[in-house]
């Protein structure tokens, strides 16, 4: 990691001139060449060199010398990938779960980085071609690091204001949208009522210029108090009452003119 960080900051300007040249005259080959017709002339040259030799060698001398001077054995291929193909190999399940997370936006904020990267990534392509995408990014790769690590204040202090910036008009910008869409929100609450009402009361509080505002701080408290039917009306009288049972006292009076006896009955009502 150093290694390629110092040939990236130009720690060494001679093996960075190398390495930047030789990508260079690689892409530059690549974009003037076919590759592949390239590598197919390069094999039957060879092959019908060495054939020739062989031929008229052991035509004249009785010996071959591709066969006595050629290369003997195969490089070691297998030994060199399989430790390669192993680690890459071994970066693939964590990589495979890093990618389900992303796509199935257990963290929203990454999520839509990589949406966002991905779009300018497809605008890019859809404009220039694989290589000039390629050169661009060879040139940026080695000349981006040591550019910022030169001016590196100079370019944090422009971004810190670009930022700022963005942020206070992102702010204006937002204020004048909830201005000019307040009456038609509160229209809306209206329209709606209790349905409005209920729906906001299970929204959470959120913070809207440092204040924490509800569905109690908005129309909705209003809505609320909107009852879905009329309160029925209670009638009372006289009539809703039971009527008290009544009981008669009796007692007998003796009358001193004639002495006969009545019976005298009083209904008394409590």
């Amino acid at each position: 990691m150093s290694s390629a960080c110092d040939l990236l900051y130009w720690k060494n300007p001679v093996e960075t001139g190398k390495v930047f040249g030789g990508a260079l005259v690689a892409l530059l080959v690549l974009k003037k060449v076919n590759l592949v017709s390239f590598l197919l002339r390069v094999l039957y040259t060879s092959m019908f060199t060495t054939a020739t030799v062989e031929f008229l060698s052991n035509l004249f001398l009785g010996q071959g010398l591709v066969t006595r001077y050629g290369i003997q054995s195969c490089p070691d291929v297998v030994g060199f990938l399989r430790p390669r193909i192993d680690a890459f190999l071994a970066r693939v399940p964590p990589t495979m779960a890093k990618f389900r997370t992303t796509l199935m936006a257990q963290s929203p904020k990454r999520t839509y980085k990589a949406s966002g990267a991905l779009y300018v990534l497809s605008k890019l392509f859809s404009v220039l071609s694989v290589w000039s995408i390629l050169f661009i990014g060879t040139i940026g790769v080695f000349t981006v690091p040591v550019v910022y690590k030169t001016f590196q204040k100079e370019i944090d202090a422009t971004v810190a204001q670009g930022v700022e910036a963005g942020r206070h008009h992102a702010s204006a910008l937002q204020s004048t949208v909830a201005e000019k869409a307040n009456p038609y929100v509160k229209q809306l609450d209206e329209k709606l009522g209790p349905v409005s009402g209920f729906i906001k009361s299970k929204v959470p509080a959120t913070r809207v210029g440092g204040s924490n505002v509800t569905a109690e701080s908005s129309t909705a408290k209003l809505a609320a108090n909107v009852p879905f039917e009329e309160p029925a009306q209670a009638h009372t009288s006289s009539a809703d009452f039971p009527t008290a049972p009544s009981t008669n006292l009796g007692h007998i009076v003796t009358d001193e003119t004639t002495g006969l006896a009545h019976d005298v009955h009083e209904p008394i009502r409590e």
